[in-house]
């Protein structure tokens, strides 16, 4: 029986990041024109969107007994994230990241500290939980973990989704073993020998995966399924800072299949919420809700997907 919408596996983090008129220089320093503590990490972030949405989710990952530590679990909790297997290691540091944010183009220059707290140990995993979802949510950390938790999937017929954010050879072993594949361009870019990131999507989606998408940036998305190939282009919107938007778009991308929506709804949806999340500082505080999406679509005039939910 499925308790939850999806459950996730992967990395938290505290994120301190300041807004700056331009990233500085070596030896040269930069005012702060605005400062933010909020809770990151690709799966985290992820399934902050998906509660935000509407969905139920829960989170496996590992962090110290540290005040960052309590930090993220508070903020999870706050957001409604079952963290009940969230491991706590006693004495350990979690993981942080320092992240300058350039005002003018909204890109940004990432330091992340993993902390000590180590990886998840696979064979402590609880299977029946990360099996409860109808999605399992991956971003490669805790890689060994992961692979048993694909496999443990694969056997309950739960759904697995990636996210690759860019070359690791231990993210090639679970694309086999993954149904919806969201990868950076980069990585879709190394599996071609020509660095072609469509010739990349089209090898990685014969590895298994019956949904790849490269997400581009400002260029917007790139889809590949078995009935072919198309791109949905990104909001021109003015951007505070790009932390994060590919979070959110995983978050939302896995909320449109929850429903049930086309695909070509799906990727426009997770386009529009990872524009929103643009418009503030920090990965989580500019995470949307339903309505503010429905309503930024409407405004760039598309009409906003179905209220309809499948299983």
């Amino acid at each position: 029986m499925r308790t939850l919408d999806v459950v996730g596996l992967g990395f938290t983090s505290l994120d301190y990041l300041g807004l700056v008129p331009h990233l500085p220089r070596l030896d040269e320093g930069a005012p702060l024109l605005d400062f933010a503590r909020q809770g990151g990490g690709p799966v985290a972030q992820a399934l902050v969107t998906l509660s935000r949405l509407g969905a139920s989710v829960g989170f496996v990952g590992r962090v110290g007994d540290d005040e960052a530590g309590t930090a993220m679990r508070a903020g999870l909790v706050a957001e409604g994230v079952d963290i009940g297997r969230l491991q706590v290691e006693p004495g350990a540091t979690s993981g942080q990241c320092i992240i300058l944010v350039d005002h003018t183009s909204g890109k940004r220059s990432i330091c992340a500290h993993p902390g000590s707290a180590g990886e998840i140990d696979p064979t402590g995993l609880d299977v029946p939980f990360l099996c409860s979802g109808r999605y399992l949510h991956l971003d490669g950390h805790h890689s060994d973990a992961a692979l048993v938790a694909a496999r443990a999937a694969r056997v309950a017929g739960v759904s697995v989704c990636l996210d690759a954010g860019g070359p690791d050879p231990r993210l090639l072993e679970l694309v086999p073993l993954t149904d919806v594949l969201i990868t950076g361009e980069r990585f879709a870019a190394a599996a071609a020998p020509n660095g072609d990131f469509r010739e990349g999507a089209g090898r990685l989606r014969a590895m298994g995966p019956r949904i790849v998408v490269v997400t581009r940036g400002e260029h917007g998305s790139f889809t590949e399924t078995a009935d072919g190939v198309f791109a949905t282009p990104a909001f021109r919107v003015p951007v505070v800072d790009t932390t994060g938007a590919g979070d959110v778009f995983h978050g939302a991308y896995l909320f449109g299949l929850l429903r049930g929506w086309e695909l070509d709804a799906v990727a426009e949806f997770a386009s529009a919420a990872a524009a929103i999340k643009c418009g503030t500082l920090g990965g989580r505080a500019g995470i949307p809700r339903r309505a503010a999406v429905s309503e930024f679509l409407r405004d760039h005039g598309r009409r906003p997907p179905p209220a309809m939910v499948v299983g």
